[in-house]
């Protein structure tokens, strides 16, 4: 069940009217005054809501696919520091292989 904007103003007036009438009473003034402030904060929430719906909406609208060379780049195909590794930097002509293990 959704509530209106313009019901949850005309609640807020019905307890402002109620607070006025009360004036003396200052506990009683100030429990309608609290109703109109949670009703306040509701309201500010509920707008708060849509306006982050509303940008995760036009977030998700403005994705785009990423490119090739972007995949690679993620993927780590054009790091240079790869490149270097496949070259054997501690060769030696005396070595069967590039494990410590290979005797």
């Amino acid at each position: 069940m959704t509530i209106s904007n313009r019901q949850m103003l005309e609640r807020m007036n019905k307890e402002v009217q109620e607070a006025m009438t009360k004036h003396g009473d200052t506990s009683r003034v100030r429990e309608h005054v609290r109703a109109v402030k949670l009703l306040c904060d509701l309201l500010l929430e509920e707008e708060e809501n849509q306006g982050s719906e509303r940008a995760a909406s036009a977030s998700e609208n403005s994705r785009t696919e990423p490119t090739a060379a972007e995949i690679r780049k993620m993927m780590g195909e054009d790091a240079p520091s790869l490149k270097k590794k496949k070259e054997d930097p501690y060769h030696d002509d005396d070595a069967n292989g590039s494990s410590l293990l290979d005797f």
